[in-house]
């Protein structure tokens, strides 16, 4: 555990210290901009109006930096400069090694060396209908050969013959104007409530992949539902109102990965009504303003993680359908993003004590940094408290009367961008004591349409779950992005 803190703390100090990897003044002297790609926000232009300038003035004006703070995302036209019709996708290639695993005993699944091999295909069928209404339809199909299999001591570790497919539809709806200041999305989508780029706080509306924690950003873990939701406009105001029939649920890991650690054998799911049933409904209000924005949600949806409870037949893995109330805002101070989030969470219920309900207070307070050149740093700190606690969620949940938890990130890009360097952390307080994970990646674009990366994925072990569980489950991976 020495051994991976003390590489988490080496990566780091490379990554925030913005003269390593500098050649040379000349090099040192390029790009001077501000970098916020890690950023949800995306920078815009201050414009600075007409002055008498004299000649000299003039001359000096050619080496005015044109260094700015983030600031907050605007909506753009979204059929601005498109084709009427266009096919995008990409090819990606991914092999994950595991390499602190020991060796398993008998009857146990073996978990060591190359655990993935997933090769998957996106396709995504953009095309506009009219003059305001746009069709996109998406796609994925994946493969990955490699199950691990049940170790005898007779035999070597290895992998079957087992092939992992997936074939499934992505995000895919209609969207457009119903008049001049509604519009219309109608299919699986995507809809992120919060600021967070880290912990899902308000963020409840779309499922998540969480079947290897930690090895990629929540950005590419939520998984896409079906959705009818409208967008009203009024001045710097927008409000929704949605719309969920569709039920999907968090995907987590299942018997046989190195991550799951319930009983042998998952319980049967109770959903009654199947996969379209009984709607969620959810409706927001967001105002964007000159340096900061505001917003308010609220929501009566089918939790997407379940509870286990005991019947007459056996165990059973029920979803409890969930109230929460919620805010969040963003700030810019020069080159500082101050971001801020809040939510109560009502109707929660846990495996050992099903019978009741609980409410949860979850708040967040985190901070973006754009003023070194090529680099951004991001920090994020997560409180939870659950009201009228019983001792009884403690064991097997592992639920806890009060839970903070800690994220820190920073990225740094060299080569004009092609070459990103970045460092993500995790870990529940006190530090040290119940676990965390560490991730460091570094990518390279080959070209405009190929990216290779590589990195590790490190857990620490602790007290807390899922860390007491799975911190033998250290890896490395490499892939390969074609993007069309």
């Amino acid at each position: 555990m020495i051994r991976k803190w003390g590489l988490a703390v080496l990566v780091f100090g490379v990554l925030a210290n913005p003269s390593l990897g500098e050649i040379s003044v000349e090099e040192a002297l390029e790009g001077f901009e501000f970098d916020s790609s890690e950023s949800e926000t995306d920078p815009s232009t201050i414009i600075i109006g007409d002055s008498d300038l004299s000649d000299l003035d003039v001359i000096l004006d050619e080496f005015e930096t044109t260094d700015e703070p983030p600031s907050l995302q605007t909506p753009e036209d979204l059929f601005q400069d498109t084709p009427r019709t266009s096919l995008s996708g990409s090819v990606r290639q991914k092999f994950v090694v595991n390499f602190s695993h020991d060796a398993p005993n008998p009857g146990e699944y073996d978990h060591r060396g190359l655990s993935s091999m997933s090769t998957r295909l996106d396709l995504k069928l953009d095309n506009k209908i009219g003059d305001d209404f746009r069709l996109l339809l998406g796609g994925h199909l994946l493969l990955d050969p490699i199950e691990p299999e049940q170790f005898q001591p007779t035999q070597n570790a290895g992998v079957s013959n087992f092939s992992d497919f997936e074939a499934e539809p992505d995000e895919a709806y209609l969207q457009g104007p119903l008049s001049d200041s509604i519009d219309l999305t109608f299919g699986r989508q995507i809809v992120v409530w919060g600021r967070s780029d880290q912990f899902r706080v308000t963020d409840i509306l779309n499922p998540v992949d969480n079947r290897t924690p930690g090895l990629t950003d929540i950005k590419n873990l939520r998984l896409p539902v079906t959705m009818a939701r409208l967008d009203l406009y009024s001045g710097p105001w927008t409000s929704s109102l949605i719309l969920i029939p569709e039920r999907r649920f968090d995907r987590t890991p299942e018997p046989g990965s190195d991550y799951y650690f319930g009983p042998a054998t998952l319980p049967p799911r109770d959903n009654p009504g199947g996969k379209f049933s009984k709607p969620d409904f959810a409706a927001s209000l967001t105002g964007t303003f000159s340096g900061w924005d505001l917003s308010f949600y609220s929501a009566r949806v089918l939790s997407r993680s379940p509870y286990i409870e005991t019947g007459p037949d056996g165990p059973v893995r029920k979803h409890q359908r969930i109230s929460m109330l919620g805010s969040a805002a963003n700030f810019v101070v020069g080159s500082w993003l101050v971001k801020a989030e809040a939510a109560l969470h009502k109707n929660l219920r846990f495996s050992n004590l099903s019978e009741k309900d609980f409410e949860r207070l979850t708040a967040l307070v985190g901070v973006e940094y754009s003023g070194i050149v090529d680099t951004t740093l991001a920090l994020e700190v997560v409180s939870s408290h659950i009201k009228d606690f019983d001792n009884r969620l403690e064991q097997p949940n592992a639920q806890k009367e009060n839970e903070t938890e800690i994220a820190f990130r920073v990225g740094r890009t060299f080569l004009n961008e092609s070459l990103e360097l970045s460092m993500a952390t995790r870990a529940p307080t006190p530090i040290g004591k119940n676990g965390g994970l560490f991730r460091a990646q570094v990518s390279y674009d080959l070209n405009d349409s190929m990216e290779i990366y590589g990195g590790t994925l490190l857990y620490f072990v602790g007290d807390n779950l899922p860390y007491s569980k799975i911190a033998d489950n250290d890896r490395l991976f490499l892939g390969l992005n074609y993007h069309f």
